[in-house]
C-alpha cells in the first residue's frame, strides 16, 4: 500500500489540478481543457482543494465550497463537495476515502456542521458509498449537465463512518446494570432462611 498524504492545495497548483481534471474529463463530463480550467479558477476562488499525494506528485484532487453555490454560499455551515478526481492508475485505492476523511476532520468542531455530496444518478458505486453516511434529499441535474442525487448528511456521521468507528460499540453491561435496566432483581436468600428450614 502506497504512502499517500493529504493536503490544501496551493494557489500556484492550480495548474497541477487542472492537468488532474482534464485527465478526467470523461469522468467529469468536461469537453476540454478550457472547461477544466474554469473549474480549477471556480474552486481556488470560493473555495478550497484538498490534494491526495504520493512524493510530491498529485494523483487526486478534492474540490469543495463552504456554502452550496446555488445559495450564493451563504449557508456556510454546510461543506458542498463540487468535484472529485483521481489519476486512472489510482482509482482503485483509498486515495478518494482518505482525501475526504481528511477534509472533514479539519472542520470537525467548527460551524461547518454539515455535508452535501452530489452522484451521478448512473453510478451505483458512489451513490451505494455516499448512502453510508449520507440520505438522497434531491435529484438534478449537475453544472454539467448531468443527472445526480444530491445527499446531506452531518460531518460527524460522514467522519465516523469513513474512519471505521462507524460509532462506538456499547460496553457489555455487567450483571448488575443488567438488572437495574430489566428490572430484574437477583434472588436473594431470605435473611431468616435458617428459621424456616428448622420449622
Amino acid at each position: 500500500m502506497k504512502n499517500f498524504t493529504y493536503r490544501t492545495c496551493h494557489f500556484n497548483e492550480m495548474e497541477a489540478v487542472t492537468d488532474l481534471f482534464f485527465a478526467s474529463r470523461e469522468e467529469l463530463c468536461l469537453p476540454d481543457r478550457t472547461a477544466a480550467e474554469k473549474i480549477t479558477n471556480l474552486i481556488f476562488t470560493k473555495g478550497q482543494v484538498t490534494g491526495g499525494f504520493f512524493e510530491n506528485k498529485l494523483l487526486g484532487a478534492l474540490g469543495y465550497f463552504l456554502g452550496e453555490p446555488k445559495r450564493d454560499f451563504k449557508n456556510r455551515e454546510v461543506l458542498y463537495l463540487y468535484v472529485g478526481a483521481i489519476l486512472p492508475g489510482y482509482r482503485l485505492t483509498r486515495l478518494f476515502h482518505h482525501g475526504l476523511l481528511f477534509t472533514l476532520q479539519r472542520y470537525q468542531g467548527t460551524d461547518v456542521t454539515h455535508l452535501r455530496l452530489q452522484a451521478e444518478k448512473a453510478n451505483p458505486y458512489t451513490n451505494k458509498l455516499y448512502g453510508r453516511f449520507a440520505q438522497p434529499i434531491a435529484e438534478e441535474k449537475s453544472p454539467r449537465g448531468v443527472p445526480v442525487i444530491t445527499y446531506g448528511g452531518s460531518i460527524e456521521d460522514a467522519i465516523a463512518y469513513l474512519s471505521r468507528g462507524k460509532r462506538p460499540k456499547p460496553k457489555p453491561q455487567t450483571p448488575q446494570q443488567y438488572y437495574v435496566e430489566h428490572r430484574i432483581r437477583p434472588c436473594v436468600q431470605p435473611h431468616n432462611l435458617s428459621l424456616l428450614i428448622s420449622n
